[in-house]
């Protein structure tokens, strides 16, 4: 009865003890456990010959360091066209991007009210010059009375006094006249100079409120960046100098004038605005509004570069051949900074002075020509 139970005990582990020798195993064999394994040690590096490679030197630079202010392209001058009275637009001739001439009709406005108010004036203007030329003549006749003792003082001096008055009358009536003259003309508004119509903010049919634009204009070839630079960094600036200006959306690298450094910093942003012209054959393809970045040199910085032909990219790995003094070529991993003109900047991995081998197709950089020297195949 005994040996019963332990054979019925032992068919019941019998499946778990072989799960567990299973799991043994397939944990030897991820080990290798069924695989000769490699002593430990140092395995032989073969190095490579250099062959016919054209070799360059690892070359110190200075360059200037800068630091970037962003900023926006915005036109030297820019006019706003309003309305001076307050009447309905008849036509808007233009439309934005539409160059445009000095003297060219930019907006008419109804101008039939002002027009009958030129005619009422007129004519009140008329009648008084008609009443003048009554009083006028009254005015001669009692001064040859006067001179003949024919009339009296207060009869003279009234009749004088309302030829005065008449007299004034009319110059008020005149500069009435000119006053409406003036308003009629504010409804015919013409450029005053030639320019690029920027913006359009109204339409025919719309009413034009005295103060409120209807059209912007600006000169495109009087362009400017102006950029917000921080309070530590305005002090490397001055009038007149010279400094790089970037706009990517355009593609321009161009380098642009200082013009203006307005002194007043923005208490939010603690930044103070500095304006750079911009060259103007360098301005067809800005638009204003673009995002730009002005290039403000703060100093010197030393570097190492090699021609970019020299790095090679394996992954997101970057290798160089370095030649050694016995003409061998060792594979060394670097790590790369900025390109400057045709060459990389090396921030670990090689030191200045060292030589490194260009790929075989790779042409003489020509920033390294003068360092560069062809081995003869071995």
């Amino acid at each position: 009865m005994a040996g019963r139970s332990f054979f019925t005990a032992v068919r019941r582990l019998l499946p778990t003890l072989l799960g567990l020798i299973l799991l043994g195993a397939i944990i030897f064999w991820m080990a290798y456990g069924f695989h000769s394994r490699v002593e430990p040690g140092e395995a032989p590096y073969e190095r490579r010959p250099l062959g016919g490679r054209t070799v360059v030197a690892v070359r110190p630079l200075t360059t200037t360091e800068t630091i970037a202010a962003v900023g926006t392209v915005r036109p030297r001058r820019e006019t706003e066209v309003a309305s001076q009275v307050l009447a309905t637009i008849q036509a808007i001739p233009v439309s934005p991007g539409q160059a445009v001439a000095a003297g060219q009709l930019l907006v008419r406005l109804d101008d039939r009210e002002i027009q009958a108010q030129l005619r009422e004036v007129e004519a009140a203007a008329a009648g008084v010059q008609a009443d003048l030329a009554v009083r006028e003549r009254d005015y001669a006749r009692y001064q040859r009375m006067f001179a003949e003792n024919a009339v009296t003082k207060e009869d003279y001096d009234r009749v004088e006094g309302a030829y005065r008055a008449t007299e004034a009358q009319l110059r008020r009536a005149q500069q009435q006249v000119e006053r409406t003259q003036v308003m009629l003309s504010y409804c015919s508004i013409q450029a005053q100079e030639a320019g690029l119509v920027s913006d359009r903010y109204a339409d025919p049919g719309n009413l034009a409120v005295p103060g409120k634009p209807l059209l912007s204009i600006h000169d495109p070839g009087q362009l400017e960046l102006h950029a917000s630079v921080r309070e530590s960094l305005a002090a490397h600036i001055r009038l007149d100098q010279v400094l790089q200006v970037k706009v990517d959306a355009a593609r321009l690298d161009v380098q642009g004038t200082v013009r203006e450094i307005v002194p007043q910093a923005e208490t939010a942003s603690r930044s103070v605005l500095v304006k750079v012209a911009l060259p103007p054959d360098s301005t067809t393809a800005l638009y204003t509004g673009m995002f730009g970045r002005l290039e403000i040199p703060v100093g010197q910085l030393p570097r190492i570069v090699v021609p970019a032909e020299a790095v090679q990219a394996v992954g997101q790995l970057e290798l160089v051949d370095v030649v050694d003094d016995d003409e061998t070529l060792e594979r060394r991993f670097v790590r790369t900074g900025q390109r400057l003109d045709g060459d990389l900047e090396i921030l670990s991995g090689l030191e200045a002075g060292e030589r490194v081998a260009l790929p075989p197709s790779a042409a003489v950089p020509r920033s390294a020509a003068g360092a560069a020297r062809s081995q003869p195949p071995r």
